[in-house]
């Protein structure tokens, strides 16, 4: 039989025929039980669900045909714990029925972060830092310098805070920043034999900023540390010489009764 016989012979074409009918059916079954299954038509926005409790959240799911879970927790100052924080899908966002929601809530205590060393960078790159980290920039205090705009200490509710100490997320750590002092001028005293707190008082008096503290190994305790005296200093004391306000000093200390010779230990 020839092909062109083939084509047009009854039987092939009710066959093509019934092949077309069945494709066709299967077609319109197929896309009407999809349109079953995925509700089409019928959406509805996204209840706001920031701020709610989910006791609150579960009284919403009666009116609202959708589901939620709480995948995560993060501590919000500005929150009440066990409220929600975060939503996905937000907030007015079309979604179908017995849709699932997903829940950040606010935790009751917040996560422990290491605190970054912010000493001896700009302040915007101390301000990066802290926000990478989780922290806010509390107050930012100026002390005369000759760097302008470097961070000279950092501290968090009026204590020196040491970076790698562990602070809740959110926590506020303030900023003690260089600023160059225009005009003026000063001397540097001679601090040899004072304790180190009476030291940085005549230093601060005098409009400098304490340097490097170089501790002589025998000095191991808190009280030893109190009772040390200084016995050496860089630059060294000059009552003629004037310099800039801000210039930082180095101060060597060591228990009052050893010599002067002994081998000391630096801490920066």
């Amino acid at each position: 039989m020839r092909l062109k016989e083939f084509l047009f012979h009854k039987i092939f074409l009710k066959n093509l025929g019934i092949a077309v009918l069945l494709t066709v059916a299967l077609i319109w079954i197929t896309l009407f039980m999809l349109s079953l299954y995925t509700n089409k038509g019928e959406n509805f926005p996204t209840p706001s669900l920031r701020g709610l409790t989910i006791n609150q959240i579960d009284v919403l799911t009666k009116d609202h045909n959708f589901r939620f879970v709480v995948e995560d927790s993060v501590f919000r100052k500005n929150f009440i714990p066990g409220t929600v924080v975060f939503q996905n899908p937000a907030a007015g966002h079309k979604i179908k029925p017995n849709r699932l929601i997903y829940l950040t809530v606010a935790s009751f205590t917040p996560e422990q972060v290491e605190v970054p060393k912010l000493t001896d960078v700009s302040i915007r790159q101390a301000r990066e830092l802290l926000e990478s980290k989780g922290f806010e920039l509390g107050n930012i205090m100026l002390r005369p310098s000759e760097f302008d705009d470097l961070v000279l200490e950092q501290k968090h509710e009026g204590q020196t805070i040491i970076p790698g100490s562990k602070l809740g997320n959110g926590s506020a750590i303030d900023l003690v920043v260089g600023k160059k002092m225009l005009g003026g001028s000063t001397i540097i005293p001679d601090l040899k034999s004072l304790t180190l707190s009476v030291a940085q008082n005549v230093l601060r008096s005098r409009s400098l900023t304490t340097g490097s503290l170089i501790y002589d190994p025998a000095i191991r305790s808190k009280a030893d540390t109190l009772s040390a005296v200084i016995w050496k200093q860089i630059p060294p004391p000059d009552s003629i010489t004037r310099v800039m306000p801000g210039v930082s000093v180095d101060l060597w200390l060591k228990i009052k009764s050893q010599s002067t010779d002994s081998t000391s230990l630096k801490i920066n």
